[in-house]
């Protein structure tokens, strides 16, 4: 597709950017876990793909109809009966902020049927943003991976059969992906000092959720115990396997941290 193509989407997206305090609209007509196989659509119906670069789940509103009935990380919805469309993401963690946007998904050139996918990814201050990520041709015969969330704008039971029956996606927030993790860990470790190691590793999980596994790594960068103490019990919250969350106590060399943490966890992160 023409590279004048691409240049004019870019400019059109960035230019209609606005975010917005998140409705917690997640009802109303249209969508739906796919069950079919196979793509169909008509050629002057464009296609619209959105994902999450960290994985964060959410539930996409375009022109005040809710599309997906489950959040996911990454959605696709076809058959997009106008070109000019209202696009809200709802976060599914409830506590980020919706973001909101008017795009024309078509080619400005000559008008004809695209498929556009936009790519949600944070700035430096942990803010969520919509940005484009390409622009092709309406596939046909689109076979969706196992992980994509696929629906027919407005038609909630039929889109795609699977060979195999494929859960909805699950419901709850997702951890930092590896690569992700490793960014934020070498960002914690190259403060000087507890006290901003501390603050920098707080502020990373305002924005993100980790693992068990993950907090204990996090864990063994600080130097004092108390430090240490701090951070695993504000992590509590935002690990999304909470029934591992013993053994962060193997971190500890006083039995006093380990029971402040035991203690913590049984009062439910009070």
């Amino acid at each position: 597709m023409k590279h004048t193509l691409l240049f004019l989407l870019f400019t059109v997206l960035v230019a209609s950017s606005y975010a917005q305090p998140g409705s917690g609209r997640h009802n109303g007509g249209g969508g739906g876990r796919g069950d079919g196989r196979g793509s169909v659509y008509r050629d002057d119906q464009s296609t619209l793909s959105i994902f999450s670069e960290k994985g964060e789940q959410f539930f996409v509103v375009l022109n005040g109809i809710n599309q997906n009935n489950a959040p996911a990380y990454k959605v696709r919805i076809e058959g997009l009966p106008q070109y000019g469309n209202d696009v809200e993401i709802i976060f599914a963690d409830n506590r980020t902020a919706a973001i909101r946007r008017r795009i024309t998904i078509a080619d400005p050139v000559d008008g004809k049927a695209v498929h556009m996918t936009l790519k949600i990814e944070r700035n430096r201050s942990g803010l969520p943003s919509l940005r484009f990520h390409k622009c092709i041709e309406v596939e046909d015969n689109y076979r969706a991976p196992d992980d994509e969330y696929c629906m027919t704008y407005g038609q909630p039971r039929r889109t795609y059969v699977r060979e195999t029956n494929t859960p909805p996606p699950s419901r709850g927030p997702r951890a930092m992906d590896r690569a992700t993790f490793n960014d934020a860990k070498q960002t914690i470790e190259n403060a000087s000092f507890d006290n901003t190691k501390l603050s920098t590793a707080k502020t990373i999980l305002d924005a993100n959720y980790v693992t068990t596994d993950q907090v204990i790594e996090l864990c063994k960068l600080f130097s004092f115990e108390n430090s240490m103490l701090d951070f695993a019990k504000f992590a509590y919250s935002r690990t999304v396997d909470n029934n591992n969350y013993f053994k962060v106590g193997n971190v500890f060399s006083f039995d006093a941290s380990r029971k402040s943490l035991n203690d913590y966890i049984s009062r439910g992160g009070r």
